[in-house]
């Protein structure tokens, strides 16, 4: 009797894919992929780049100790190429056991697979992702606050963003206490005092305000009381050519209250209420309690009776001080004597660059509020783009040097030597 070829019922395709599970080291390098196609999803890419295989994106399989090692993480790689989940190039590396020693580059085929393999369905959001949900969700601002906002990301363990948005609207409540920032940081966030370290811009921000109200420290203010009446309050903005004005002896400094206050810490409001500033005397000025009430009654009560003045930095940043200080102290201006013999130098043709004193951030400004200022100053800095810096200058008596510059506006009784220092 013949054998007759008989034809098999089709049976249910086997679903390799399932059947198939990925080794440990080869999970890794999958988990890298997914990682590409992370960067690629928050970039907004269509798709991933091909990876070239080697130390960094695969270690185990280059690093295996033995080729037989590495042939079988290969045949597994090679496995994933045949299910469609990624394409391994050139094509002669997956007909070889050894195909991971050629210049292979992998793409990713089929993200789904790829991504279920290792459990990441869907792209991680970063930090920062979920604290611009979280503000657009819940902080009661405008889109520009939120906007400002969405730079201070806050992430506290064991806390909802959501939870920590919130709290952030509750600043309201308290810019008017006189608390340091810590302190407020502490009565928001569940008794933690640092989360608001350094994050003075998103306080400011949230509450509508230039600065933030909330001092890290109390301000401290180095005064030099005059040794007679207090006729006047002059700012230095840096501390050396303060250290220099108080041991002058100048006459153009008689019944002139010296003070140094670093940077733009003097525009701040809170320098004008007691809570918010600390003040300290030079043992060289005055040490009389009467002279010491009268400057801080002065200071504290934001009285406009005493005349006021600045000398800083001829540039940018130093008249930029000058307008911000204005903000607190409306009667300020720019101190004439100080900057006359600074501005006669920066139109002699002398100065520097803002490049050679790294000072290219600078910003110009169109003005201050002060007429000398808006007038003579900033119209020599446009027009010479050149800077000239405080230190270079010093208050001398005139006998001292054997000479005498008069400077606009000053009787002969207070003539005096600005000049470079020696």
């Amino acid at each position: 009797m013949s054998l007759m070829r008989q034809r098999l019922p089709k049976v249910k395709s086997f679903n390799v894919a399932n059947a198939f599970k990925p080794s440990r080291d080869l999970l890794h390098f999958l988990g890298r992929l997914v990682d590409r196609l992370d960067a690629a999803e928050l970039r907004g890419a269509g798709k991933a780049q091909s990876i070239l295989l080697n130390a960094k994106t695969w270690p185990e399989l280059v690093n295996a100790r033995f080729e037989s090692d590495k042939e079988v993480l290969w045949e597994e790689a090679c496995q994933l190429h045949r299910l469609g989940w990624i394409q391994i190039a050139p094509p002669t590396a997956v007909r070889s056991s050894s195909g991971y020693a050629q210049c292979v580059r992998v793409s990713v085929i089929e993200p789904s697979e790829v991504r279920g393999a290792v459990g990441r369905m869907e792209r991680a959001k970063s930090s920062g992702e979920r604290w611009r949900e979280a503000l657009n969700a819940h902080l009661e601002a405008t889109a520009e606050v939120k906007q400002a906002a969405s730079g201070y990301c806050i992430e506290l363990p064991g806390h909802e963003m959501a939870e920590v948005v919130q709290r952030l609207n509750r600043l309201h409540e308290l810019k008017d206490q006189a608390l340091l920032l810590r302190e407020v940081s502490a009565r928001l966030f569940w008794g933690m005092s640092k989360v608001l370290d350094g994050r003075q811009g998103l306080v400011a921000a949230v509450l509508g305000m230039q600065e933030c109200p909330f001092p890290a420290s109390p301000v401290q203010l180095l005064v030099q009381l005059p040794k007679g009446k207090l006729r006047g309050v002059l700012f230095i903005e840096n501390q050396m050519s303060f250290e220099q004005a108080a041991r002058s002896g100048s006459g153009l400094l008689d019944g002139l209250a010296l003070v140094f206050s670093a940077g733009f810490k003097g525009s701040a409001p809170r320098l004008r209420k007691a809570w918010g500033a600390s003040v300290f005397y030079s043992s060289r000025g005055s040490m009389t309690a009467e002279n010491a009430t009268s400057f801080e009654r002065w200071l504290f009560s934001e009285s406009d009776e005493l005349p006021l003045w600045l000398w800083g930095d001829l540039d940018w940043a130093g008249l930029a001080i000058l307008r911000a200080m204005r903000a607190t102290f409306p009667e300020l201006n720019a101190w004439q004597p100080g900057y006359a013999p600074m501005l006669e130098s920066l139109l002699s043709g002398h100065g520097h660059a803002a490049d050679a004193a790294e000072k290219q951030g600078q910003q110009p400004l169109e003005s201050t509020g002060c007429l000398y200022a808006d007038t003579r100053l900033l119209p020599a800095l446009r027009e010479r783009g050149k800077f000239v810096d405080q230190e270079l200058f010093t208050l001398r008596f005139a006998r001292e040097r054997g000479s005498a510059g008069r400077v606009e506006g000053l009787s002969p009784s207070q003539d005096w030597f600005v000049g470079p220092v020696r």
